[in-house]
């Protein structure tokens, strides 16, 4: 009797030793890749902690320009034109040395001057304006190339879709076949009196506008005269839902359009933003890209 009770003992002792051995070959096989996940966990950590650092570092050098542009701090405004286009510095954020480079965005003259971008309002709006460049001549200097620039901005709060563009040229001015750039579009020709008119109707899906954006559209004339001073200039109109028309006018020259990129650089990041001051000196975010 005292056999079998000692015989089942050691039964139960061998089972439980067994258990135990799995246990801890169990445990060796889960604890290394454990410890890996946390050691990984808190590398994860610092590093998404320094990437935050440079993050903010980088937006309170973007805060830092803003600043600069809507007070014009240090005559920013002022210095930055056609003959001085950009303007770089450096700051400090986070213990981080940012630099930030400063420059105007080229754009076209209205009838009054400089474009400046209108300050955001309720419903349907959209601003237009065109710049003609200046002439680029062929090496024999018989024919001078000039390139269109129509600029197309949504200040409404609604989205915009477009339906066409008319662009009038001035006299002696050819389009040049093939240098139409913009969203899909069918292209009619006539000629009238003593120039040319484009018409250019966009292709279904009509290209959209959202708010605040803006679209450029772009292409090439040419001339077969020396015009010397001559000024070159053309009007139109563009069309868009509910048969509403917005016109405008331009001449050749460039003029600030009240448009400022901003690039941030940290490292091997990279922060670009594009910016608009209104009329009333208030800030308009145009886009914001973290590279």
């Amino acid at each position: 009797m005292k056999n079998r009770k000692l015989e089942g003992m050691n039964r139960q002792r061998g089972q439980a030793l067994i258990l135990v051995l799995i246990a801890l070959a169990l445990g060796s096989l889960i604890i290394t890749p454990t410890l890996n996940y946390v050691n990984t966990g808190l590398l994860e950590t610092r590093v998404s902690k320094k990437v935050l650092l440079k993050q903010y570092a980088a937006d309170a050098a973007v805060e830092y320009s803003l600043w600069q542009l809507q007070y014009n701090i240090d005559g920013l405004t002022d210095q930055l034109g056609p003959e001085n286009p950009s303007s770089n510095t450096s700051v400090t954020a986070n213990g981080m040395e940012v630099s930030v480079t400063t420059e105007i965005s080229y754009s076209p003259q209205s009838d009054n001057g400089s474009f400046t971008v209108p300050a955001s309002v309720p419903g349907t709006h959209l601003a237009v304006a065109l710049d003609i460049l200046a002439p680029v001549w062929t090496k024999s200097a018989n024919e001078a190339y000039i390139p269109h620039m129509v600029y197309i901005y949504n200040y409404g709060t609604s989205a915009v879709h477009l339906k066409g563009l008319f662009q009038q040229l001035g006299p002696d001015l050819t389009y040049l076949e093939g240098s139409y750039e913009g969203a899909d579009a069918d292209l009619t020709k006539i000629h009238v009196d003593d120039h040319w008119e484009l018409y250019f109707d966009f292709a279904e899906p009509l290209p959209k506008l959202e708010a605040q954006e803006i679209m450029v559209i772009t292409f090439t004339t040419w001339a077969t005269k020396d015009m010397g001073e001559y000024t070159f200039s053309g009007d139109g109109w563009v069309s868009y839902a509910a048969f509403q028309e917005e016109c405008f006018s331009g001449e050749s020259g460039t003029a600030a359009f009240g448009l400022y990129d901003i690039t941030v650089t940290i490292g091997s990041s990279t922060l670009l933003v594009n910016v608009g001051i209104t009329e009333e000196g208030e800030i308009v975010l145009r886009s914001y890209q973290f590279q």
